[in-house]
């Protein structure tokens, strides 16, 4: 992940750092003040993510969530780093206006809703709006052969690291459940981001790996869905 979040003016970096950390060693709720600006999604190993969205003039920090086996977030040894975006003037901002998407998809708390056309194969730009309370991300990966969606519900929740019985029980290779497609980081109420994606026919799975305020991951509590792309 290459995950984006807003630096509130009254706090530094390495509070940032601290504060979000604990909250996910401790699957705390996430700080107030931390705001998340969606980002680039996951990828695997070799692979390239991007994302066309809206950034206000402000102060932000890169972050990488993604755990390691001890269940510390990447970002807490040192995975991050802050950037500042600055105003354009309106000529630029004519000359980025929003892409063409092919398909929607409709974050809620906690599932997903595309529109009503079925996705067919081939490359897609697909507009993702976060219409819940909650931040959310998305993650879009093709399921290996003989893989479901309940395999990622499995091994794929980021409170696993955390479960008596489930920590000490290992996960197969991320390639033996399926391969990323692409998606975005966790994103804040009312945002929308963009994405583009190369679909192949086949069995997919969108999911979010947001942890809820009572501990338990948004696959958890159901966010979790199988699509077919023809």
């Amino acid at each position: 992940y290459a995950h984006i979040v807003r630096l509130d003016s009254a706090r530094s970096v390495p509070e940032l750092v601290e504060y979000y950390a604990k909250a996910i060693r401790e699957s705390g709720p996430r700080p107030a003040w931390i705001v998340r600006f969606g980002g680039p999604g996951a990828a695997g190993p070799h692979q390239t993510a991007s994302v066309t969205q809206d950034l206000a003039p402000g102060s932000y920090v890169w972050i990488c969530p993604v755990e390691n086996e001890k269940g510390e977030p990447h970002f807490g040894v040192g995975e991050y780093r802050q950037f500042v975006v600055r105003a354009t003037n309106a000529g630029i901002a004519v000359a980025t206006a929003e892409p063409v998407p092919t398909a929607t998809i409709r974050l809620v708390d906690h599932a997903f809703v595309p529109d009503s056309s079925p996705l067919k194969a081939g490359r897609h730009t697909i507009r993702v709006e976060n219409g819940g309370g909650e931040p959310h991300d998305m993650n879009m990966m093709k399921l290996a052969p003989g893989r479901s969606a309940e395999d990622l519900q499995r091994f794929l929740n980021p409170e696993r690291a955390r479960r008596p019985g489930e920590k000490d029980d290992p996960p197969p290779p991320l390639h033996e459940l399926g391969s990323v497609v692409g998606g975005f980081a966790a994103m804040a109420p009312s945002m929308a981001a963009y994405f583009d994606a190369e679909l192949t026919p086949g069995e997919y799975v969108l999911f979010c790996m947001v942890t809820a305020p009572d501990g338990r991951s948004h696959i958890e509590h159901g966010m979790i869905r199988q699509v077919r792309v023809e």
